[in-house]
């Protein structure tokens, strides 16, 4: 196997390179409740549970309004209460495992309950009238990890990131600004001074090897349209430049964050492109979640 290239250290940051504070994350669930929710979820066996607790984790904790939709797209579901009450307890470190956990579990069964989860889960994230940035990525990588995560094959690379193709590389800028908006943690409509914000400088730092080639895309023009298409490129890599290129964004984030963890928005980001790229985890990202422990039959 070809040996992955790494970057070295995070390149220096342009302008301001403004800190990121992150707080110590807090558990306010009682251990024994968040002991026995989790028992319940290991315990949930029928496509049907797991295609609910699949679209519960799509719920904004607190939205009252998409909590009255996934009760709607559930109908007839046993317990209902207590499974979306075992979800809603789970804190931020469960969520995103437990949501790759139930869809691939999703992945091998029949096509159109797949289709109606996704057709679902829009409904849901759309209850409260708001689509984040975060709902359209978390909706992406359900409809890849209940596609079974298919991209490219296994590739050496022949290249090294700074020298991929134009075209790659503009599809590179352009899936880094939608994630901008999101990491190093999320973007303030208040924050007039764009140019000192630390998500304005992960972006300048991560498109970096690329600015003297191409023109950069603004970030402030998001077209979810366009960074699915730059995403469906950025797949194609050879896989030993995919890593790469999540470390780049990820050590980014780091070095304009305060502290030892990721700010827990811009942690999901980037798990969840891992996801989409096929790409392992960083130890450090990894560190910020629990493993959801395989059931046994």
């Amino acid at each position: 196997m070809a040996r992955m290239s790494t970057p070295s250290s995070p390149p220096t940051l342009p302008r301001s390179g403004r800190l990121v504070h992150v707080k110590a994350p807090r558990i306010d669930r009682s251990e024994p409740v968040l002991r026995d929710a989790v028992v319940r979820l290991h315990a949930l066996q029928e496509p049907a549970q797991w295609q609910a607790a699949t679209l519960a984790l799509m719920v904004k904790p607190g939205s009252k309004r998409e909590r009255a939709a996934w009760f709607e797209e559930v109908p007839g579901l046993g317990d209902a209460e207590r499974l979306l009450a075992d979800v809603s307890t789970l804190p931020h470190t469960h969520r995103l495992p437990w949501f790759e956990t139930f869809t691939r579990r999703l992945a091998p069964g029949p096509v159109d309950p797949r289709h109606e989860l996704l057709s679902a889960a829009r409904r849901v994230m759309a209850a409260d009238g708001m689509v984040t940035q975060m709902d359209q990525l978390r909706w992406v990588a359900m409809r890849h990890l209940l596609a079974g995560s298919a991209v490219a094959p296994p590739a050496a690379a022949e290249l090294e990131l700074g020298e991929i193709e134009d075209a790659q590389a503009l599809k590179a800028c352009i899936f880094s600004a939608f994630l901008s908006h999101m990491v190093p943690a999320p973007e303030l409509t208040l924050d007039l001074n764009d140019d000192e914000s630390p998500n304005q400088s992960w972006y300048d730092t991560v498109v970096a090897p690329w600015r003297e080639r191409i023109t950069l895309p603004p970030r402030e023009r998001h077209d979810i349209d366009a960074t699915l298409r730059a995403l469906r490129v950025l797949q194609t890599l050879p896989w030993m430049l995919r890593p790469v290129l999540v470390r780049t964004w990820f050590e980014t984030a780091r070095s304009l964050t305060e502290g030892s963890l990721l700010h827990p928005l811009a942690a999901d980001a980037l798990r969840l492109v891992c996801a989409l790229l096929d790409s392992p985890l960083p130890p450090e990202l990894a560190r910020q979640y629990i493993e959801v422990e395989p059931t046994i039959q």
